[in-house]
């Protein structure tokens, strides 16, 4: 009788390891969690690189290349303004208005002033190349209109994409920003641009 109780014994205790096998399987689930600081330390460190582009925040600064956007002049063609160098760009809110039109012809008036230096005048907007072009005709002017409605140019050089700002910016003969001026008079934008070009 003894003899036959034993093996029942074993068999109940053969069966004990099954259910303490899975318990080492919880400890190592434990122990992941332990790595995670390190992965969500190697996180904050990966930022950094984003600061490098200076237009991360919308507008570049001096020193940094001028994007490069497919934009329309008065006349329906294309403009690469990653492609512009040794230009003079002045922005304006709105074509054919008294502010903008003196800005405008000022420039135009002293064109020759900006084309001795070698450098080449845009006018900057957010106007429909139509608009552009009428204006154009209309004050003769010897420059070419860029054509900008989703102000992304603008919003590059002035920070703002819901209003056009009057400015003026200078871009060097290796396509970067080399001066800028914000929220300027009408009347002094062309001298202003004009004096920075004539130091380069």
């Amino acid at each position: 009788m003894a003899e036959e109780t034993a093996p029942r014994r074993s068999a109940r205790t053969a069966g004990k390891p099954a259910p303490s096998a899975p318990a080492p399987t919880p400890a190592v689930k434990r122990k992941a969690p332990s790595n995670e600081p390190a992965k969500s330390g190697e996180k904050k460190s990966k930022p950094a690189p984003t600061t490098k582009g200076a237009s991360a925040g919308g507008q570049i600064k001096v020193g940094d290349s001028l994007p490069s956007f497919k934009l329309k002049l008065q006349d329906g063609k294309e403009i690469d303004t990653g492609s512009l160098k040794n230009a003079v760009l002045f922005s304006y809110p709105r074509a054919n208005t008294s502010g903008c039109t003196t800005q405008a012809k000022l420039y135009r008036d002293n064109h020759t002033s900006f084309t001795s230096e070698s450098y080449t005048v845009y006018g900057l907007s957010n106007d429909s190349p139509t608009s552009l072009s009428s204006w154009k005709t209309k004050q003769s002017f010897p420059y070419d209109l860029i054509s900008d409605p989703q102000r992304k140019l603008i919003k590059a050089l002035t920070g703002s994409d819901d209003k056009t700002r009057r400015s003026h910016f200078v871009v060097d003969g290796e396509g970067k920003l080399a001066f800028v001026e914000l929220s300027v008079k009408p009347v002094e934008s062309w001298e202003s641009a004009l004096e920075f070009v004539k130091t380069q």
